[in-house]
């Protein structure tokens, strides 16, 4: 995995993808973290379907589209029932994802080209790498796919999101 960078491309062009099941809550908590610490060209993606929540109970998620504003997400949540939402820390999360972007984004759809992409599940790292393989190659740049297992839960997005910033600087300085 260790390689030294080309001189033609410093950490400032590196391009960062973030990737997590739904765009919600490990992807963005890195993606926020990446910002606080100024770090350029970071984009973050869901790979699923659709984007889900944690509903009413486990057996009944909400879903969204990709490409629905965390505002409208939020503001859903507060009209249905702000007190178990607020609880469940759903709320704080959203508020927080809306500072970062306006809404979630789906891997899949992206033209861009990234040079290192981070994935916080093992599934979604298996799916970036099959998006990678159907597309057409236009740059012929190598890109580094690095999974991190992060438990998809508040916590634990926390320090995953800590452990991408800290490969990040190893890869870059």
């Amino acid at each position: 995995f260790v390689q030294q960078m080309s001189e033609e491309t410093s950490n400032v062009e590196m391009k960062v993808a973030l990737i997590c099941a739904s765009n919600q809550n490990r992807s963005m908590h890195s993606h926020w973290l990446f910002n606080q610490n100024q770090i350029p060209n970071v984009y973050s993606y869901g790979t699923n379907n659709t984007v889900k929540l944690p509903g009413k109970s486990p057996e009944r998620p909400i879903v969204y589209k990709f490409g629905t504003p965390y505002r409208q997400m939020h503001d859903d949540l507060v009209r249905d029932n702000e007190h178990l939402y607020r609880s469940k820390g759903l709320l704080d999360m959203l508020q927080r994802n809306m500072g970062v972007k306006i809404a979630p984004e789906r891997f899949h759809d992206t033209p861009l080209h990234f040079d290192l992409i981070i994935t916080f599940e093992e599934r979604v790292f298996d799916i970036v790498v099959s998006v990678y393989q159907q597309r057409e190659t236009v740059t012929f740049e190598p890109v580094h796919v690095i999974n991190l297992n992060t438990i998809d839960n508040h916590a634990q997005a926390k320090l995953g999101a800590e452990d991408a910033l800290e490969l990040y600087n190893r890869v870059c300085y």
